[in-house]
């Protein structure tokens, strides 16, 4: 086991710290672009997004400043106490419960596109209670921490548990990535330019997806082989962040992926998913919530019309 030292507890958490706060800028940039864009779209996102936009940078903030509490509480407030180094400040509860909310907001939104674009309760039910099942055993982990004497032993006697909620987050969003990628590629027509932007839409998903798997497959990595360090938290401090960030950039890509079709002509709309159907005269249709659409038309025009379809 490794032992526990001043640069793999206190210097881990201010990486981690350093890390999450660059994040979160990246987050108010994002939100100061999306509530801007809504105000030169003709058909706005509905008030249940933007509300969701609005828990989630909240919770984003209150995440920031509960880490900058425990980090002051460690470095200034006990400055030079080492035995302070080994009790967890009332800022660590306060900065695990927006972590477990927004991961279950943002899971819960991707699931939300996924039965748009599969129309399968099944399918986006299965990989809900994957995420639902990440949300019990986090609300577990945190109950059990308050029976748990100092934090030197809290990876030690819940290093397993802390392991199966970062595998059921990484899992719910591969899940997900592997979901979506598979039904965007059923979407594909013998459009050109429409599969040019499936193929955008794919790239963009397994990209977002993969950062927070990424993120929370290093945190239970970093658990598992380094225990009663902070090492892992250096990871979970940012796992906030990317959910947060993948969410907003999610909303915010739709109108550069419009802009894109439109520049090459035809009715672009945005929705959030595509959704395919064939007709009997073989003519497909696409149906995106949140990104855009492109439905067959005369292509020898030389200019196109922009529509606007909320989610």
């Amino acid at each position: 086991m490794v032992q526990a030292n001043i640069n793999n507890t206190l210097g881990a958490l201010f990486i981690g710290l350093i890390l999450s706060a660059v994040l979160n800028g990246v987050t108010y940039s994002q939100t100061w672009f999306y509530f801007s864009s809504q105000q030169q779209r003709q058909n706005p996102d509905p008030l249940w997004l933007k509300a969701t936009v609005v828990a989630v940078v909240v919770l984003d903030f209150l995440h920031q400043l509960f880490t900058s509490h425990w980090m002051y509480d460690y470095c200034v407030t006990n400055f030079g106490n080492n035995a302070a180094l080994d009790v967890l400040p009332w800022s660590y509860y306060g900065m695990a419960y927006p972590t477990g909310a927004v991961t279950v907001i943002v899971q819960s939104f991707y699931v939300w596109r996924v039965w748009k674009l599969s129309q399968s309760l099944i399918i986006a039910g299965a990989i809900w209670s994957v995420s639902l099942a990440q949300l019990g055993a986090f609300l577990y982990y945190v109950a059990r921490v308050f029976h748990v004497p100092n934090a030197t032993d809290l990876s030690l006697v819940l290093g397993n548990y802390a392991i199966l909620v970062n595998a059921l987050g990484a899992a719910c969003d591969i899940f997900i990535a592997c979901a979506m990628v598979f039904y965007l590629r059923q979407s594909r027509t013998s459009i050109k330019r429409t599969n040019h932007m499936l193929r955008s839409i794919t790239v963009f998903t397994v990209t977002t997806g993969i950062l927070s798997s990424v993120c929370a497959i290093m945190v239970l990595s970093m658990a598992g082989g380094y225990p009663g360090t902070n090492i892992e938290l250096t990871f979970y401090f940012m796992l906030t962040r990317l959910y947060a960030n993948s969410f907003l950039a999610t909303l915010n890509v739709r109108d550069h992926l419009r802009e894109l079709g439109h520049s090459g002509g035809g009715i672009i709309t945005t929705s959030n998913f595509v959704q395919t159907r064939t007709t009997a005269g073989a003519t497909h249709s696409h149906e995106m919530d949140d990104f855009p659409r492109q439905k067959p038309q005369n292509f020898d025009e030389s200019h196109g019309e922009l529509e606007d379809v909320g989610p």
